[in-house]
């Protein structure tokens, strides 16, 4: 997919972007995810934009499967926060209805009535918060969302679900505007088409938000909760000799500790322990 005229960040395919799960992408940008203090954002996944809808499950077949992954991975990495947005449309709380309605002329419904079914491959925990949404930002509209956010010392949001050009779009707008950092899912998303899909992420992909797929979030968030320790030894002014454990990280293998900048690392001795 090629964008016409300047882009918003970088002209290119899309799938230059994400297509591949095994692509890396620059560290120096995105710095290591904190699961302690990120969040995970699932918008809209009910039966209205899924079972109930053709025109999104004919060109999105995986996402069942996409989506039940990256939720089974957060739960098992123990994220900080999964909350879960539905929407629930009437025209008295929502008053963009009107306007919609007249535009799409009865295509798309526009009500959507209050409910408490999810589809079986997305279904929250009793533990995980559930909000409800009358527009199409996650943001907007009293949801408390930020609020959470900012009380659970939240710095990154990882946003998935239905409608990758609206709903989704609008939240992960309102989450990077509320000063987050905000990646994308890439294929825990779907819309109605593959290219309005595309057009989207194309659009705000790396400009607005990061761009991930499940499968590389996955190895990004193992990388960062195997932490293991070594003991070294260092030589500190007076020349005495020390003991010290260090963190070493998986994803470029620097060493991090309480030592100043002044502090010599001497000996790595495993057999004094």
């Amino acid at each position: 997919l090629k964008i016409d005229g300047p882009p918003l960040f970088k002209q290119g395919s899309i799938l230059d972007n994400f297509a591949s799960p095994k692509k890396s992408f620059n560290s120096t940008f995105c710095p290591p995810l904190n699961t302690s203090r990120t969040a995970l954002l699932i918008v809209d996944v009910q039966p209205e934009y899924w079972s109930e809808c053709p025109a999104v499950r004919k060109d999105f077949p995986e996402f069942p499967s996409r989506i039940s992954s990256l939720i089974r991975n957060c739960r098992e990495q123990n994220l900080k926060r999964i909350i879960w947005v539905r929407a629930s449309y009437d025209y008295e709380h929502s008053p963009w209805l009107h306007q919609f309605a007249r535009l799409h002329q009865g295509k798309i419904p526009p009500v959507v009535k209050p409910s408490s079914e999810w589809e079986k491959f997305a279904t929250p925990l009793d533990s995980e918060i559930v909000i409800t949404k009358t527009s199409w930002s996650s943001t907007s509209g009293g949801t408390g969302l930020l609020e959470i956010l900012e009380n659970d010392g939240i710095e990154s949001v990882l946003v998935c679900g239905l409608i990758t050009s609206v709903c989704v779009q609008h939240s992960a707008f309102g989450v990077f505007e509320a000063g987050f950092r905000t990646i994308l899912v890439t294929d825990a998303c779907a819309d109605r088409g593959l290219e309005r899909h595309k057009a989207a992420l194309a659009l705000y992909g790396d400009y607005m938000y990061e761009l991930r797929t499940v499968e590389s979030l996955h190895s990004e968030l193992q990388r960062e909760t195997e932490v293991p320790t070594m003991s070294v030894y260092f030589v500190d002014g007076t020349n005495e000799k020390k003991k010290l454990a260090l963190i070493k990280s998986n994803s470029d293998g620097s060493l991090t500790s309480a030592t100043s900048n002044t502090d010599t690392i001497c000996t790595i001795d495993e057999s004094d322990e």
